[in-house]
């Protein structure tokens, strides 16, 4: 008899059980000699089934999310006793009475499911530092990759070496699950003592004061330790399926969503606990008011690339169910609202690359937009929404005052970026960006080989300067992304890229397409073909684990994710290819806005009109956002609602941009069709 709701705190079970069920599939496969099923079977069981979102996070998912809610629920139990300075000992004579009975559970679960396990299942032998998390997760790892290399040619031998390293995997993730209930009901149970001595309500204003911090801090350890060992960041809350049965809901059109926990291991601790002892019902639900809703919303932010603002409707406590709803881009954000938005905040450059369109220049422009007018024009978004605000260029870091922007935007609940060729981030420019409070920077690096970096950038040292600029923003804790533009001369190199990206640490890969625009109408653009093979590579290749793909002026990237059955976070989030006017626009230097930076149709400038009424009045962002209005080929084809085609590349070859010599491209009123069919897809449908 289980003491321990098994819907509730044993998951880790059924995943293990179904787990020990697809290994024996596998084997049954190869019997047939269907070798391709069975290695993916066997990747889906340690590396889980990748892509889709209810899906089992694996045996390293599952390894590393017991990991980290050990350390998190050990930061509870820390920041109490550090606020209370308690007795341990007395603590510890009751954690260990309770910890027993859950052990019971484990050994009894273990008995009658998996009996190739040991019958007594211990705790681990050293204390839970991040180097102790990484060192388990990367010996096992390097085990796995020895043995990874008979599922090409599978040996007699393989399966019980297979099976032996399947059972040393489960059994690792039974110690961290033991440790995770250890630590939760040590930090119950020093909450409980606190309350007895010094009341409840000192407990939960310890709590409140303390929530910012403990979820920052529990969040990041977990991140960090995730990322080294080759998760996506993307892919992190994924994770909480080792333990979770979860709900998830997102509308686009209203931009909210909800996320259901249907069950909850910490909350069954608890409640257990709570019929143990005497008057220590409250104290659950402080943990689940403070320190669960903080956790969350650090987790959220970490994986989230919008500003969003998060709220616990429901607690498993209270209500049977544990509901966070969450409301993306602003309390009064509704339907098409920029997410994103690219802003050229000058044109001045130190470099000459071939294919800007904004064809920079070396001297500031007169008629920028002054400090005081960029301030306003932050002012202006914000009534709208709160986006990923992403400062470009020219060169962003040549404008004076970008530290001094970059603050402004995240007073206003921005996310901020920024676009850089990196040879002006040096170690103090990359501690003034982290200072500034940037999210995310991304650096141009078009070769695996310096010289041709270097050659295409139009400045000797350019790559060198490059990588050390993202070697120094890591060092600072920032979100690195790699930009790579696509073209005849790299065109064979992108896994390269890809590989020297992944080994500087990056987690954000995006490649950008050419557009006949600015200085790009004078290059040779590799053909649709060519196109359509690279996208597909890069994301069939399944080696790039620690790398998020995405893709620029390339939308049918999303009807090759339809077709093969992929997923991405915008897929999960009904996000169409082409965000051009639907949830995207570009600012000039000067205050035009456009639709993107690579479509020179001026929409108003916000000298002379609102950002919001440019937004929302503008008919050919109407004409955008409707996808029945495409011609030619993109309105006939069934991918339309989900890919859009690019309507820059359309607008550019129907004009006569094409015609021109290479200069920057002036918003001005359209003179092409940017509902044409997209010239650059080489899909028939």
């Amino acid at each position: 008899m289980l003491k321990f709701d098994r819907f509730h705190s044993h998951k880790w079970i059924d995943l293990l059980v179904e787990r020990s069920h697809k290994l024996n599939k596998a084997f049954e496969l190869l019997s047939s000699s269907d070798l391709e099923s069975a290695v993916k079977i066997v990747y889906e069981i340690f590396y889980g089934s990748r892509g889709s979102r209810s899906s089992d996070p694996g045996m390293l998912g599952s390894l590393l999310y017991h990991m980290a809610m050990a350390t998190k629920m050990a930061a509870e139990r820390e920041i109490i006793n550090e606020a209370f300075n308690l007795a341990i000992g007395e603590v510890e004579a009751l954690v260990e009475e309770y910890y027993v009975d859950f052990l019971d559970d484990v050994k009894h679960l273990i008995e009658e499911h998996l009996p190739q396990l040991p019958a007594e299942p211990s705790l681990p032998k050293k204390p839970l530092t991040s180097e102790v998390k990484m060192e388990v997760a990367f010996e096992l790892l390097q085990k796995l990759a020895h043995m990874e290399a008979d599922l090409s040619y599978w040996r007699n031998e393989a399966k019980p070496r297979f099976e032996s390293l399947f059972n040393e995997w489960a059994q690792k993730i039974v110690e961290f699950r033991l440790l995770q209930e250890r630590e939760t009901i040590g930090g119950f149970l020093t909450a409980w003592f606190a309350a007895k001595k010094y009341g409840v309500k000192a407990v939960e204003s310890v709590m409140e004061n303390a929530k910012g911090m403990f979820g920052r801090r529990t969040v990041e350890t977990a991140v960090e330790v995730s990322l080294k060992v080759g998760l996506k960041r993307d892919e992190l809350d994924r994770l909480m399926l080792a333990d979770h049965y979860i709900e998830r809901t997102i509308n686009m059109k209203a931009l909210n969503g909800n996320m259901r926990f249907l069950n909850c291991p910490v909350y069954e601790a608890r409640r257990y606990l709570a019929s143990c002892v005497e008057a220590a019902q409250p104290i659950a639900l402080l943990f689940c008011r403070h320190f669960c809703l903080s956790h969350a919303e650090a987790m959220l932010n970490m994986v989230m690339p919008f500003p969003f603002t998060i709220t616990h409707s429901k607690i498993m406590a209270k209500d049977g169910v544990c509901e966070f709803h969450l409301k993306i881009a602003g309390e009064n954000a509704e339907g098409f609202v920029p997410l994103v938005i690219s802003w050229n905040v000058t044109s001045k450059c130190n470099l000459k690359c071939p294919h800007c369109y904004l064809n920079s220049s070396s001297e500031v422009s007169p008629d920028e937009l002054s400090t005081h007018e960029a301030k306003m024009l932050m002012d202006q978004i914000a009534e709208v929404s709160r986006p990923l605000l992403i400062f470009s260029g020219g060169e962003p870091l040549l404008r004076f005052d970008i530290y001094d922007l970059i603050q402004y935007g995240k007073s206003k609940g921005f996310k901020v970026g920024v676009g850089s060729n990196g040879t002006l981030i040096n170690r103090e420019a990359a501690w003034k960006l982290a200072e500034a409070g940037v999210d995310t920077v991304s650096i141009s690096l078009d070769s695996a080989h310096p010289e041709k970096h270097d050659v295409f950038r139009g400045f000797k040292g350019a790559w060198e300067k490059a990588v050390n600029a993202i070697k120094e923003l890591r060092a600072n804790g920032i979100l690195v992304q790699v930009n790579t533009v696509v073209t005849m001369e790299n065109k064979d190199e992108i896994s390269q890229i890809m590989d020297l990206a992944e080994k500087l640490g990056v987690e954000n890969f995006h490649l950008f397409f050419l557009v006949p625009t600015g200085r790009a109408v004078k290059m040779e653009d590799i053909t649709p073909e060519m196109y359509e093979a690279i996208i597909r590579q890069t994301l069939e290749n399944p080696g790039k684990r620690g790398l998020n793909v995405k893709f620029s002026c390339a939308p049918q990237y999303m009807r090759i994710l339809h077709e093969t059955c992929g997923q991405m976070r915008h897929m999960q989030a009904g996000m169409r290819g082409c965000m051009a006017g639907l949830y995207y626009c570009r600012i000039c230097p000067t205050g035009d806005v456009t639709p993107c930076p690579y479509l020179p149709i001026n929409l108003g400038n916000v000298r002379e009109k609102a950002f919001s009424g440019i937004w929302r009045s503008s008919k050919v962002l109407s004409d955008l956002r409707d996808p029945d209005k495409l011609k030619g080929k993109c309105g006939r084809c069934r991918y339309r609602h989900v890919c859009g085609g690019c309507r820059a590349r359309a607008y550019g070859f129907s004009s006569n941009i094409m015609e021109q010599c290479g200069g920057f491209q002036k918003p001005a009123e359209p003179s092409g069709d940017y509902l044409a069919e997209d010239p650059w897809c080489a899909y028939k449908p």
